[in-house]
């Protein structure tokens, strides 16, 4: 996404790390995405120090000003990031809708999509979930 700023691509970083921290279980695919998607970016080694001292709340700014058609890669990047586990967690479901609501992101995510995953955290069936989307 070379459109992208260097700011921009911090602030989708940020955005990234707070749905891989939303389940309090952080999993080497996880890991192994953020720096795949860092690699892409061009960032430097220590892009992470960056990342953690972006406030979440100017990373919404920031990817709330963005196009729609960016704002459209960057929801499917957190959708990934959702189910590189093969794991759909609640908090993580909740973290992209809130930033999806935030920035104005047409939401793209079903939990239906992904029969064979996991579901964790505090819903007990998929029509809980469905009620929180």
């Amino acid at each position: 996404m070379e459109e992208l700023t260097h700011a921009d691509k911090i602030a989708v970083l940020r955005i990234l790390n707070d749905i891989v921290n939303a389940d309090k279980i952080i999993k080497d695919v996880e890991v192994d995405y953020m720096n795949e998607i860092a690699c892409s970016f061009e960032l430097a080694d220590d892009f992470m120090n960056e990342v953690n001292n972006l406030v979440t709340l100017q990373a919404l700014s920031i990817v709330r000003a963005l196009p729609a058609e960016l704002k459209e890669k960057i929801a499917k990047m957190m959708g990934k990031m959702i189910v590189i586990d093969k794991d759909i967690n609640y908090n993580e479901v909740k973290l992209y809708n809130a930033v999806c609501e935030s920035c104005n992101i047409e939401r793209d995510f079903n939990v239906e999509d992904y029969p064979d995953f996991t579901l964790s955290g505090p819903f007990v069936n998929p029509e809980d979930l469905m009620n929180t989307i």
